[in-house]
């Protein structure tokens, strides 16, 4: 019977710890998809103990404004820079007949 007692203790350490790792994860996870630069600085910035993991694996008491409010620098910037089309556009006027035209030109006007 002891021991029984004992593995059933042990069983729900274990339970507990796997349960603690899981919500580090998950909010791990959601602090990185919100931005997040450093994700172990603001996970220290969390209370774990007030946040639920739910069976369909949402996260319910974490606030991800207000840690953006609290330390912005953590967070990556919202400004998307915009992209470009890849088109470098050049100041120099260019000639629109090409290298073997001009040499044909040049060398008809010779005569």
């Amino acid at each position: 019977m002891q021991k029984i007692k004992q593995l059933e203790n042990e069983k729900e350490e274990l339970q507990k710890m796997y349960e603690q790792k899981l919500k580090q994860y998950a909010v791990q996870f959601a602090l990185k998809e919100a931005g997040g630069r450093n994700t172990k600085a603001l996970l220290a910035l969390v209370d774990l103990d007030s946040i639920t993991l739910t069976e369909d694996g949402t996260i319910e008491g974490l606030d991800v404004k207000q840690l953006k409010k609290e330390v912005p620098y953590l967070f990556e910037e919202d400004n998307k820079k915009m992209e470009g089309t890849g088109y470098h556009s050049s100041n120099k006027k260019t000639d629109k007949k090409s290298e073997t035209a001009r040499q044909f030109q040049s060398a008809l006007m010779r005569r």
